[in-house]
C-alpha cells in the first residue's frame, strides 16, 4: 500500500515538475537577454570589422537593453577569433564578427577547427570591392597597359596582397588567369603595409580594397585601374570594372556577424530582428558614414553568401595552395 501511495505522488509529482520546467525555460527565453552579450571580434582594435562592431553595439545595447561586450581575439588571420566563436557556449550570450573570404580560406586549407555548420548567420553588414591600384607617377593609366607590360617581360611586374588566403591574393590569381600572365605576389603585413608599398613605388601594383585606399585615390596618391565589382561602384562611377574590359574578375571581402550553432531559437530570432533594427536606425547610418560600406545581408542571404565563399576558396586552393 506504502508503495502505491508514493507511486500516485510521484505521477502527480512529475507533470507538476515538467510544467515547472517548462515555465522556468519560457521565463528564461521571455527575458532574454537577461545579462551582457560577448561580442567577439577576430581581429585588433581599431580595424575595420571592430569598427563596425562597435559601431553596431552602440546602437544595439538600447534595442535590447543589454551592453554588448566587445572581446577582440587577433592573429592567424582570423582563425583564432573565429575558433573562438565556435566553441563558445551556445546560449546565446555570445556571438561574432566575420570577415570573408578568410574564414573560409581557413576551412579551404584545411586548418580550421570549424565548418560553416558551427555558425549561424545573423547579418552582413559591410562589403568591401577589391580594386587594382597604381601609383600615381606609374606608367599604368589602364588595364591593358599592365597587360601589355607584363606580357612583354613576362614576370617582370609585382603586385602588393595582404598574403595568401586573403582576398586580394584571390584577385592576384584570378587577374593572372583571366587574362594570362604572370604577375608576382608580394604578400604584406596587413593593408597598412601594403599601402606603403604602393604609395613608395616598392611594387608595380597592389590588389586592395576600396575602402583602405580611397583617401589616397581621393587625394590624388594613387590610381584606380578597376573594380572587381559586376557593376560600377554607386560612390565611383568613373571607375571601370573589369567585366566591362573583358575580364571576369570578382573580388570583395564582407564583415558581418555570426553565432554558435546551437543558441536558442527564441534568442537567435531576437538577435536577428536586433541586427535588422539596428542597420536601419538613423543614428546607426550617420554613424557608419566614411567608416563603413554598408551592404546589408539578411541572415539568410548572408549564409548563402557564405557558402559560396566556401566553394570559391575551396576552388582556388585546390589550384593554388597556400
Amino acid at each position: 500500500m506504502k508503495k502505491l501511495r508514493v507511486l500516485a505522488f510521484l505521477m502527480v509529482l512529475i507533470p507538476v515538475l515538467m510544467f515547472a520546467a517548462g515555465q522556468d525555460e519560457n521565463q528564461a527565453e521571455d527575458n532574454y537577454p537577461s545579462k551582457p552579450i560577448t561580442l567577439i571580434v577576430p581581429s585588433s582594435a581599431g580595424g575595420g570589422t571592430d569598427t563596425m562592431a562597435r559601431l553596431f553595439a552602440e546602437i544595439a545595447k538600447d534595442k535590447i537593453g543589454q551592453n554588448f561586450v566587445i572581446v577582440n581575439k587577433s592573429g592567424a588571420g582570423g582563425q583564432i577569433g573565429f575558433e573562438a566563436i565556435a566553441g563558445s557556449t551556445p546560449d546565446g550570450y555570445t556571438i561574432g564578427a566575420a570577415f570573408t573570404p578568410h574564414i573560409g580560406a581557413h576551412m579551404a586549407a584545411g586548418r580550421a577547427k570549424y565548418t560553416l555548420d558551427s555558425f549561424l548567420p545573423l547579418a552582413n553588414y559591410v562589403t568591401d570591392p577589391g580594386v587594382l591600384v597604381a601609383n600615381v607617377n606609374s606608367s599604368f593609366e589602364t588595364l591593358e597597359d599592365v597587360i601589355i607590360a607584363e606580357k612583354s617581360n613576362p614576370g617582370s611586374l609585382t603586385g602588393a596582397t595582404t598574403g595568401p588566403g586573403g582576398d586580394d591574393s584571390f584577385a592576384l590569381v584570378g587577374f593572372n588567369n583571366a587574362a594570362g600572365i604572370k604577375i608576382k605576389e608580394v604578400p604584406s603585413k596587413g593593408s597598412s603595409e601594403e599601402k606603403v608599398n604602393i604609395l613608395g613605388g616598392h611594387v608595380d601594383l597592389a590588389f586592395m580594397n576600396y575602402s583602405q585606399i580611397e583617401a589616397n585615390y581621393k587625394a590624388g596618391d594613387v590610381r584606380i585601374l578597376a573594380v572587381m565589382t559586376p557593376e560600377r561602384l554607386p560612390y565611383a562611377q568613373e571607375i571601370p570594372t573589369f567585366t566591362e574590359l573583358g575580364f571576369d574578375v570578382y573580388s570583395d571581402s564582407s564583415r558581418g556577424f555570426i553565432a554558435p550553432a546551437g543558441i536558442p531559437d527564441a534568442a537567435y530570432k531576437k538577435l536577428v530582428q536586433v541586427f535588422s533594427d539596428v542597420v536601419e536606425d538613423p543614428k546607426f547610418l550617420e554613424a557608419a558614414k566614411g567608416q563603413l560600406l554598408l551592404n546589408y545581408m539578411n541572415a539568410d542571404d548572408y549564409g548563402k553568401y557564405l557558402e559560396r565563399v566556401k566553394d570559391s576558396t575551396k576552388s582556388v586552393f585546390a589550384k593554388n595552395p597556400w
